[in-house]
């Protein structure tokens, strides 16, 4: 069996979590197993395939950034 690129990672785990304000950035680089900057990366080439709403929201006094795919 091949393994899942980058991309088929991210974008499992942003099919997997798409309910609520939507998943962290540091949350799926730790599910995918891939850096933050691969995920900024990659979620801007998975936005010619799918929506994916970016939101920001205060957790714990920070602000975070979240994002959520459409469907």
């Amino acid at each position: 069996m091949a393994r899942k690129t980058q991309i088929e990672k991210i974008e499992t785990v942003l099919a997997n979590h798409n309910a609520g304000p939507g998943i962290t950035v540091a949350a799926i680089a730790k599910i995918a197993g891939v850096s933050k900057d691969a995920v900024y990366k990659r979620v801007a080439d998975l936005r010619e395939e799918y929506t994916i709403y970016s939101n920001y929201r205060k957790v714990n006094g920070k602000r975070k950034l979240f994002y959520r795919m459409a469907g």
